[in-house]
Parts: C-alpha cells; structure tokens; sequence
C-alpha cells in the first residue's frame, strides 16, 4: 500500500493540487496503487455516474469515484484501448475512452490539464504496440553459433520466416488504434 503522502508528492510534481474536490478520490488511491506504480497526471471532471477523478499511471488509466457508502473504480490497461475521441468546447473538454466491452465518456473542465493526460495515453499505447510488435517479429528460431540455418522448403516454396506476416492489429479488437480530435472554433 502506498502512503497518502507520497501520492501527495507525485501529485505536486506534476503540477496537480486538489484542495477540495476530489479529496475523498485521492485517499482512496492509496489502496489502489501498487508499490512503484507513478502517478503521470489527474484530471477532476464528471463521467456518467457523477463526479470523479481520472488518474493516468504508468501502468494504468484509473476512473475513481468516491462517496459516502458508495465506490466506483475503473482500472482500463493501456493495451485494451481500442479507441480515443477528444474534442474541446469552450469551457470543457471531453474524451471517449474506448474498450472492446466497454465506452467511458469524460468531462473536465481543465482542457489543457486532460490533453496532457490524453497525450500521456496516447504515447503510452505507443511504446506498449511498439514492443508487442518487436516481440512478435523476432525470429523464432536462432541457430546455435557455427551452425548454418536454411529454411525449410514447402513444394516448391521456401518458407521466408517473419518478412511474409502482416502487421498484427490491436490484440482484442483485431483493429489498429484510432484517435479522433475535434476542435470547436473558439471566438474571441
């Protein structure tokens, strides 16, 4: 378990001070988080069910809600993301989280502060398909040193290892990432 102090550390490194709202959600994230486990950003707004926090780690995307006799926590992996949708209105920005089984919508009222969260995700996801395709194009069979590897002939075919697979997709969806942003033209 972490200590609410530390949690109070990562928070004001990344700029975060919640005085008042969101007090109750940042208590409860001492029992969420794990040891090692670094706040990257928060955001306050509002999702379906009310008031919440929207913490980004650089493990997870966490949704807490937090009132009295009442509690509600979503723990989204970066790899189960299928989808991102932002868009900015004059007051609030809003974003659409989407999973194979589920869509989280969520409200802040600080732009800036959720598009530093959304950016975060988004590199995130990144660097998690980045790695996952470098271990799937790894050559499966390595030849011990001095010994010479031919490729086994089908036919007359000669099998040419990883160069003839396709690009994998997104593990559960079998679809790529997509990420929409739209942007409402301010007027001054």
């Amino acid at each position: 378990m972490v200590s609410l102090h530390h949690i109070e550390e990562q928070l004001k490194k990344i700029g975060c001070n919640f005085r008042f709202w969101g007090r109750p959600e940042i208590r409860e994230l001492q029992h969420i988080l794990v040891e090692g486990e670094v706040i990257a950003q928060a955001v306050n707004g509002r999702y379906e069910g009310g008031f919440a926090l929207l913490v980004v780690t650089d493990h997870r995307l966490l949704l807490i809600d937090k009132k009295p006799m009442f509690l509600t926590l979503e723990d989204i992996r970066f790899d189960m993301i299928s989808e991102i949708d932002f868009s900015a209105h004059l007051l609030e920005g809003r974003v659409e989280i989407m999973t194979p089984n589920r869509k989280l919508a969520f409200v802040a009222w600080n732009q800036g502060r959720l598009r530093v969260l959304l950016n975060y995700v988004q590199q995130r996801i990144t660097d998690i398909r980045h790695h996952y395709m470098e271990r799937q194009f790894q050559p499966q069979f390595q030849p011990q040193p001095g010994q010479q590897y031919s490729a086994p002939v089908v036919g007359s075919l000669v099998m040419q290892g990883s160069a003839q697979h396709t690009l994998p997709s997104h593990m559960y969806t079998k679809t790529p990432l997509t990420m929409r942003r739209h942007r409402i033209p301010k007027f001054y």
